[in-house]
């Protein structure tokens, strides 16, 4: 029997992304961020979690996504990510999955200039085509020193 592996189905601009279950604290509403002075790119700020300050960052910056109004609507994924407990903003959080490793696509066969560095692969159900982000190479070193100094 082959080994089967849980994701997090969620969207962001009409994209679909999975992350694996496991590296998933919990999900949150979105509540109000706190900006943090010079900070670079991708960081939103910082949110308190029952008494512990988080990293929030967007993804719709690091994937060169359009910005959009953050409502109630929308949603923080708390994960680790290195060893660094953070926030993801995503739009919406549509299903867990689980896929046999015959349903997940190696990036190889992407065509050239997709940046897949932090794609474990792409996940097929049934119709539906959703990019598996590999969270521990989401953020470069350069980018987690950044958070670390937030």
């Amino acid at each position: 029997m082959s080994e089967t592996q849980q994701y997090v189905i969620f969207s962001i601009n009409e994209q679909t992304y999975g992350i694996e279950i496991l590296k998933i604290k919990e999900v949150v509403g979105y509540r109000k961020i706190t900006p943090l002075p010079n900070m670079r790119g991708f960081i939103k700020g910082i949110i308190n979690l029952r008494g512990v300050v988080l990293p929030v960052f967007d993804l719709r910056k690091k994937f060169n996504l359009p910005e959009t109004t953050y409502t109630p609507f929308h949603t923080i994924i708390v994960m680790e990510i290195s060893g660094r407990v953070m926030g993801v903003i995503v739009d919406e959080i549509s299903d867990v999955v689980e896929l046999l490793p015959e349903e997940v696509q190696a990036t190889s066969n992407l065509p050239p200039g997709v940046q897949t560095e932090y794609m474990k692969g792409i996940g097929k159900k049934e119709y539906e085509l959703m990019v598996l982000l590999d969270i521990d190479r989401l953020l470069s070193p350069e980018e987690l020193e950044i958070l670390d100094a937030a």
